[in-house]
């Protein structure tokens, strides 16, 4: 936010996550004599690193991300067709994902797509090779959030026998099932904020804690003594409990799982 609010960060460039877990961000390089490192230092958490560094690692576009891993699933769709004696035709091109979530190697579809009957006719094979052409091992879809009180998703798994995945933010680790519960991966922002946050000595509060999105960063990263995690949903409770114990701070939390409404 702060290189953004700048006019610093190259939007036009895709974030990269290296193989050390460290997140490059795309700086425009007429904006690096602007830059003030120091300033950059304080808005990460004490135990990060905050550098400007020259990457040997290629950077995609935005736009050249979508279209290669487009370009690469359609034409193994339309061999896999064609295999089948089947023609390709524009209809099937345009019931392809134009987006999708990834979780490690597990692609999350949404419900705007594979949705001609045609599909049907490749069987289990079409998942297989849907799966080639977006890099993934497994594959699930959603198709609404249900009702229930806990927004939980309703998901399908395709391809895969398990469906728990994991996230590295900020160097915490969340496991989750993803056909129970939901990341949010638009808070990142909110969490590197709280991150850096000098919480030592503090008891601090976590109400609809979900699977430990700031749970987790107040005590991995600001110091705070104790977290009260509040959470209802049985779900995300049994994915907090499993990521607290994996970052190593179950024994400064302590979980109330419940309807605050009954108590």
């Amino acid at each position: 936010r702060y290189l953004q609010s700048r006019g610093a960060l190259d939007l036009s460039l895709c974030l990269l996550k290296d193989s050390d877990e460290t997140v490059l961000l795309p700086i425009l390089p007429s904006c690096l004599s602007q830059l003030d490192l120091q300033s950059l230092r304080t808005m990460v958490a004490s135990d990060s690193a905050c550098e400007i560094v020259w990457s040997q690692s290629p950077l995609q576009s935005k736009k050249q991300r979508g279209r290669t891993s487009g370009n690469k699933l359609e034409k193994i769709l339309q061999e896999l067709f064609e295999s089948h004696g089947e023609r390709w035709t524009e209809e099937l091109r345009g019931d392809l994902p134009c987006s999708f979530q990834r979780h490690g190697d597990l692609v999350l579809l949404g419900d705007n797509c594979f949705s001609l009957p045609l599909w049907k006719k490749m069987d289990q094979q079409l998942w297989s090779a849907v799966a080639k052409g977006l890099g993934a091992k497994r594959l699930a879809k959603m198709s609404q959030i249900s009702r229930d009180g806990f927004r939980s998703p309703v998901v399908t798994m395709l391809l895969g026998e398990h469906s728990w995945v994991k996230h590295v933010d900020n160097r915490i680790r969340y496991e989750f099932d993803v056909t129970k519960c939901m990341f949010s991966a638009g808070n990142i922002t909110e969490k590197l904020r709280v991150a850096g946050f000098d919480c030592r000595g503090e008891t601090v509060v976590d109400l609809y804690a979900g699977i430990g999105y700031f749970t987790i960063p107040y005590l991995g990263h600001t110091g705070a003594s104790h977290v009260h995690a509040c959470e209802w949903n049985p779900d995300a409770v049994e994915a907090l409990r499993k990521n607290l114990v994996t970052n190593g701070v179950s024994d400064r939390c302590t979980v109330h799982q419940g309807d605050n409404r009954q108590v």
